[in-house]
């Protein structure tokens, strides 16, 4: 890879780490880890993420389960995920939790499916802001005298490239879930 490139690479990669968290805690129907690994859980004295506290797994294609490490937060943890607003209803068994994952409804999809567009657009909008930082200051030192006019068209041109591969990504990795969502 292109040494210009390292630091725009940096933040698009950033950018698409988070865009796949976001999309991976949208509920789809099928049990997933990533609905409820980031759920926010006040822990020993702060919050904590819930993958931080226990074993999450999906032992069945509708129901997650949670080994919790330490009983004393037990109940903490519980009313995190009802709080978290998944339409998540969990079940106490001494330090299991388990999560049953209803069937989506159609409106419930449909739902899903708009803030799945709205998590796309978030991100084409922050790989495209990486493009006009980068770009923007790649100008400023191409004014400075740093490099030539051409220097600054073959930087701009390589971040394109990389922007462009960025978006394909986002858009496949949307189009997957949403496949996912409209699945019954």
């Amino acid at each position: 890879m292109e040494p210009v490139l390292t630091a725009p690479n940096q933040k698009i990669e950033a950018a698409l780490h988070h865009y796949k968290m976001e999309i991976a805690s949208i509920r789809a129907g099928r049990a997933n880890p990533g609905l409820i690994e980031n759920v926010a859980v006040e822990a020993y004295g702060g919050k904590m993420k819930l993958i931080e506290l226990g074993n999450i797994s999906a032992p069945q294609p509708s129901l997650l389960t949670i080994q919790i490490w330490d009983a004393a937060i037990l109940q903490n943890v519980i009313k995190a995920i009802q709080e978290a607003n998944l339409g998540l209803n969990p079940s106490n068994e001494g330090t299991l939790i388990r999560l049953p994952i209803p069937p989506l409804t159609a409106e419930r999809r449909e739902e899903f499916t708009k803030i799945l567009h709205q998590k796309i657009e978030e991100a084409r909008v922050e790989i495209r802001q990486v493009r006009q930082d980068f770009r923007n200051l790649w100008k400023a030192s191409q004014e400075d005298g740093e490099f030539s006019e051409d220097e600054f068209f073959r930087r701009e041109k390589l971040l394109q490239e990389l922007v462009d591969k960025a978006i394909v990504e986002i858009e496949s990795l949307g189009k997957a879930k949403e496949e996912e969502l409209t699945q019954i």
